[in-house]
């Protein structure tokens, strides 16, 4: 039984892996899992025969043998190409296909269909983690807006595909629209959400000279962009490229189970010739192989991996790859996004700075103007008012601000730049985050300062992580350098990397590599995705958690509660606890069970018997995962 990068040359074309999984390999896929399924329904239905009418034996032992060969005859085969391989490969196979010939030989056809099925079930593991790169790749591409609205040398509006533009053209975006391609706003104002290229905090306020990239949303103003980048020239494009070279540049991880096997099979065979040889007893020699069955080794990583799940699932915690057990035990670097990951993705008032010689209530006041927008800060200022304003009527500046007049004058809340061109002159002030001015007619009245809060649960979840072996810690961001100072400095971290587009982010992860560091990224969102396919260990987490976060990642972790990677990491470790014991118990249950089968204790029949008491530990050993 081979995993897909066997059937389709050996585990190098994993190597060159720059595609999805073709209609070819799927229908690949569905033959072996339809043939696997046929022989087991083959085999219940012998085995019910037998039981229930026991005059039908003969009949009942041929479904059981056909069962055999539709599930064995595969394996055989590929056991065979791996033996004859040079160097030769698929050792599971070979020890498999050596067990299935044992059990055809002496009429345990139970063992001869079951065995390959139990193998099946550890390779889908494999190939689920080689079909996920395409889930985050059909995500990049479905941020891209499919139409544009070009306008015409004659000034008239096309709707044209987004494919269709070039670098100069000029396209409108309207709130609400996807911005269809890179390019440089050259008339209007609007309030942009970039959270998913750049991870700044929500939203960012352009104007005439700003950029503006494919895949983000107009929030509530119109916009005349010039084109500079359509397509894979994109920073999405872009990201989309790169995401899909380093999934290809992953090499896969050895596996458990054939390293023990390419020793144990030929050890299996030397100790069946040698019995063969010195005592002459071909019943003896069989018995030897019969109980060589590998059940209770096949059963030691799909056993454990599917309590695993079964727990971190109850966790909430998805697992996409069992690749990522091999290299969590070596993390000592925890790379972290800040927007979604730290914090809870939304802004929050963080300060109220008076301007000198103001003793109203500015917070409220400030409530007031912000009743007439939905712009995020708007909402934000709404939302920390203690009492809610009456609903006002005012117009919107989109990008700039908003206006309303009362009866104590014009409220003016937005940019500074804005107020100043009302004649309005605001204070400095050294909040580092985001923020809007409060003016009533000509005169400032304050500043409202908003922060993205770092997680409740953060503080305790680092120092959880710093005791399970994390000793560097690294916040990641396309946030401004003083918001990201500022929440490091509040929660321990030991260094600030700021400012930074999805590309970038990447090759700051490799650079952690180059310097030695095992690196496990937490992140959401698309522009994590590079980071969390290149690095050692990718974590994905939130509720929103987007398909490009979790194609690109090992582990999801589904509720946005950073507490949850500290479980992830202990239960990693006891899964890979749990694998190894399994293996020593395999292992020296088959070590045990061959001593008597070459003593000539055992009968073919008795070891047919027999050799499944080794699984059934395994199994129990796996069920202690389930009770942790």
């Amino acid at each position: 039984m081979s995993t897909l990068a066997d059937e389709l040359g050996g585990p190098q074309v994993l190597d060159s892996l720059e595609a999805p999984l073709t209609g070819a390999e799927q229908s690949q896929i569905a033959r072996r899992l339809g043939a696997n399924l046929a022989g087991a329904g083959l085999l219940g239905l012998g085995v019910a025969l037998a039981w229930m009418v026991p005059d039908m034996a003969r009949p009942a032992e041929l479904l059981q043998a056909l069962a055999g060969l539709v599930v064995g005859v595969p394996v055989l085969l590929q056991g065979a190409r791996g033996f004859l391989a040079r160097p030769a490969h698929s050792y599971t196979d070979q020890l498999v296909a050596l067990a299935i010939l044992a059990s055809l030989a002496t009429g345990d056809f139970v063992t001869a269909t079951l065995v390959p099925l139990f193998l099946e079930l550890g390779h889908l593991f494999e190939e689920r983690s080689v079909a996920g790169a395409q889930a985050a790749i059909d995500g990049l591409r479905r941020l891209r807006s499919p139409v544009a609205h070009r306008l015409a040398d004659d000034g008239h509006e096309q709707v044209v595909s987004a494919d269709a533009l070039r670098a100069g053209d000029v396209v409108i975006v309207r709130p609400g629209e996807v911005v269809p391609a890179d390019g440089i706003v050259r008339e209007g104002h609007a309030a942009i959400d970039q959270a998913a290229i750049t991870g700044e905090s929500g939203f960012d306020d352009v104007a005439p000279g700003s950029q503006v990239y494919a895949g983000t949303l107009d929030l509530d103003g119109l916009l005349r962009v010039e084109v500079t980048g359509t397509g894979d020239d994109t920073v999405l494009g872009r990201v989309l490229g790169i995401l899909q070279e380093v999934e290809a540049s992953k090499t896969p991880a050895l596996r458990l189970l054939e390293e023990y096997a390419a020793i144990y099979l030929p050890m299996v065979l030397t100790i069946a010739g040698a019995v063969l040889f010195l005592w002459g007893d071909l019943s003896r020699a069989i018995a030897v192989l019969i109980v060589a069955c590998p059940c209770s080794l096949v059963l030691a990583g799909p056993s454990a991996m599917v309590a695993s799940m079964a727990a971190s699932t109850q966790r909430s915690i998805l697992v996409k790859s069992a690749s990522f057990l091999e290299r969590m035990g070596s993390v000592d670097t925890l790379v972290l996004d800040k927007t979604g990951t730290l914090t809870a993705g939304a802004p929050t008032v963080d300060t109220v700075e008076p301007a000198p010689g103001v003793t109203e209530d500015i917070l409220q006041c400030a409530a007031i103007a912000a009743q007439a927008s939905t712009h995020p800060v708007s909402r934000a200022i709404c939302a920390a008012a203690q009492t809610p304003p009456p609903i006002t009527a005012g117009s919107e500046h989109a990008g700039r601000g908003v206006e309303v007049e009362t009866s104590q004058g014009t409220l003016r809340l937005g940019r500074a730049t804005w107020l100043a061109e009302h004649g309005i002159e605001a204070p400095s002030t050294t909040h580092p985050g985001p923020g809007a001015w409060l003016a009533r007619d000509s005169e400032p009245l304050g500043y409202i300062g908003l922060r993205d809060q770092p997680r409740p649960e953060a503080r305790q979840a680092l120092a959880r992580l710093a005791a399970l072996g994390i000793t560097r810690t690294v916040l990641l961001t396309g946030d401004r350098r003083p918001v990201a100072e500022a929440m490091a400095a509040e929660l321990g971290l030991d260094e600030v990397v700021a400012e930074v587009l999805p590309q970038e982010k990447l090759e700051v992860v490799r650079a952690e590599q180059a310097a030695g560091r095992t690196v496990m990224m937490v992140g959401d969102g698309v522009n994590d995705a590079l980071a969390l396919a290149g690095a050692d260990v990718g974590v994905a987490i939130g509720a929103r958690l987007s398909e490009v976060a979790l194609g690109g990642a090992d582990v999801a972790l589904l509720k946005p509660d950073l507490e949850a990677l500290p479980a992830t990491i202990e239960l990693a470790e006891r899964t890979r606890r749990t694998i190894g014991e399994n293996v020593v118990i395999g292992l020296g249950f088959s070590v045990g069970m061959l001593a008597l089968a070459a003593g000539g204790l055992i009968s073919p029949l008795a070891g047919a018997l027999l050799h499944n008491l080794g699984a059934v530990g395994v199994v129990l050993n796996s069920t202690r995962l389930l009770r942790d």
